[in-house]
This record gives structure tokens, sequence and C-alpha cells, in this order.
């Protein structure tokens, strides 16, 4: 298998647009995608594109005529929240093992009709109500308070605030997370994710190859794993834990080695929990490491630098990808105000989906 790297990444922003249609804004990214890499459309041999609902009439191949025909191979990718994720992970298997000796992944998905004329911050009620109730247990098994909980929602738009691509831009405070409409005891609108749309793309390439194009640092895919739920076991926390052992595993490194994590963070218990299941802390401790500023810009893991899903925001295909383009971005000190101070050496994008799918990759400067 041939060593795999990100050449580049772009992004249309997040958001509700309803102006604009799925093809719009993953044309806009793949532009995007290959300024970033220093490279034509015909220099790319494959494409995966991610979408959760876009249909059959696939959002790869609409893309593909609007940007030139060229033959290249394309397919389409969905695998709920993991579509994108599921995406760049085709993307880098195919480069790995000689297939293609380039590839992209795309992400794309336009806010969901129903939800452009309501709060953009409204999630589906299902599964609020699922997550609000496992907010309560880790409450109440572990002493978890609401301030906790709620300094999830105040470090995700802290650090959106310095991102041109989320779906928020202004930081909250603790009190304005508290006094927000409330969805699900004990969440709040401001612990939840939004509804709404976007664009994603991420080039590989095989490393020797990489001079090519761009001089710019080119981050190894060290690790690729995605695994379906456990006879047995949950599909977000068991089936975390068991991704992240594999993914260790293939990197040779552990979560004390993580630089920075992009955590699927749909609702802030979630990052609570994942913080447990990466092995960042001991089970019941994911409120004391979000207190203690652990997981902050200036902590020793950062966690979401992008703002999240709860900030940057969850469209659902690109969710996945755009967390690729943040750390790559990371790694080469191109986030501005954002950017984490230290070097960013090793990272992980994490991303799981209903159904039972957690897709895990590590990347190595």
């Amino acid at each position: 298998m041939r060593e795999v790297v990100v050449l580049g990444a772009g992004l249309h922003r997040y958001g509700v647009d309803p102006d604009k249609s799925a093809t719009d804004m993953g044309t806009e990214a793949v532009r995007n995608a290959l300024m970033d890499a220093g490279m034509r459309w015909d220099d790319i041999e494959a494409v995966y594109c991610g979408t959760g609902g876009q249909g059959t009439w696939g959002a790869g191949h609409l893309i593909g005529r609007v940007m030139g025909l060229t033959g290249l191979a394309i397919t389409n990718v969905e695998n709920a929240s993991a579509s994108g994720s599921a995406a760049f992970r085709e993307a880098v298997l195919s480069v790995a093992a000689g297939a293609h000796d380039t590839a992209m992944a795309i992400g794309v998905d336009t806010t969901p009709p129903k939800a452009v004329n309501r709060p953009s911050t409204s999630p589906p009620l299902g599964p609020v109500n699922i997550f609000a109730a496992m907010a309560k247990q880790h409450m109440e098994k572990y002493g978890t308070t609401r301030d906790q909980l709620a300094m999830v929602a105040v470090k995700s738009h802290y650090n959106a605030s310095f991102n041109p691509y989320a779906h928020f831009q202004e930081a909250v405070t603790l009190e304005e997370v508290h006094q927000a409409r409330m969805v699900a005891d004990p969440l709040t609108v401001l612990h939840c994710c939004p509804w709404d749309g976007g664009g994603a793309a991420a080039i590989v390439c095989a490393r020797e190859l990489a001079g090519k194009y761009t001089e710019k640092i080119c981050p190894t895919v060290v690790s690729s794993v995605l695994k379906s739920t456990l006879a047995g076991g949950d599909p977000m926390v068991d089936l975390t834990e068991f991704s992240a052992k594999i993914a260790y595993e293939q990197a040779g490194a552990g979560p004390e080695d993580m630089d920075l994590i992009e955590i699927h963070d749909a609702f802030t218990i979630e990052e609570i929990i994942y913080y447990e299941a990466l092995g960042l802390c001991e089970e019941g401790e994911g409120g004391r490491l979000i207190e203690e500023g652990v997981t902050a810009l200036d902590g020793k893991h950062p966690v979401n630098s992008s703002g999240g899903l709860i900030s940057m925001g969850h469209p659902i295909g690109p969710t996945g990808v755009g967390q690729v383009a943040e750390i790559l971005w990371q790694m080469r000190g191109e986030c501005g105000k954002r950017q984490i101070a230290r070097p960013v050496n090793l990272a992980m994008a994490h991303m799981v989906g209903a159904g039972g799918v957690c897709v895990i990759h590590l990347f190595r400067k």
C-alpha cells in the first residue's frame, strides 16, 4: 500500500442559502480545493462524493459536468452523517491501492426544504430527545453539570467566530447558552448543531507525486478506519472506542499524542462522551476535561478548532470532509486567529452516522 497525502482542500461556507443548489456549492468547494493544491480539474483521476439527501441524481456527476467532462471515475457515497468521511476514505484507499494516483473527496448537501422556513438551529426532535436523555444520564451518573455542557457550546462558538466558513461566527457566553430556547431539557438550542447546507472538497495523492503539484505541507494519512456497530455494543460510545483503538494501532500513536481532534459534536453531550471514548480521559471525566480547558485552542488537546458541528455547521455530506480541511490548514499554520499556537503534528478526524457507523482518520505532518 502506498503512502497517501492530503494536497489541498476547499470549502463553501456552511449555512442556509436556499438560492444555491448543491451543485453550486460543491463546484465552489472543488475550485477552491484545486487552487489550494495547485492542480487543474483534469489532474483528478477519481471523485468520491458524499451526500446525505441529494437523491439518485448523482451529486458528484452533476458537479463533474460543470467542472468539465474528462472521463474520470465518479462514485457517490451515502453513509448518514459520516457520508463525507466515508467518501474521503474511499479516495484514500483508491490511491493507497494504486488504482489512482490522485483522487478527490467531495461533500455536499443543501438545507432540507422543511428547515428553510424555521429557525436554522432547530434540529429534528428525535435525535434531540435521545441526546437529552443521554445528557441527563451522564449528569446523574458522573455529576456532569449544566455549566460543563454549556462550556462545550461556548468553546465551539468562540472557535467558529474566527472561521470564515462557519455557519455561526459570533461568540456566546455561558449565560446566553443557559438562557437560550429550551429544545429538550437540559439541551437549549445553543447545545445543538444547525440544520444547514454547504460544500467541501479534499484532494489526496500518492506521497511521491505531491511535489509535482505543491510545495505546501501535505499531511500523511496514517490511519483510515470505518466500522459499524458491534453485537451487544452501542452505535456511539462502544463503536467509537472500538474504531479509535484500531486507528491508534495503525498509526502507532495514542490519545496522548493528539495535537488536534475534530469530533462529531452534533450535541454538546456528544463531545463530552467522545472525549471519554477516544481515551482523552477516563469514563465520566469528560465534563472535567472541558472545564479545565484541556480541549481549548490553547489546551493540551484542542478539540474542534473549526467550531465543530455545533457552530461551524453540520450539512451532512460536507461535514467529514470539512474536518480534513481544518486539519490540513492547522498543520500548515493557515488558520489565522483560531490557529493552534504550538505545532500540529498529529491530528484526528472523527465522525459517526445514524444506523451505526464510525469513521476515524489520523494525519501526521
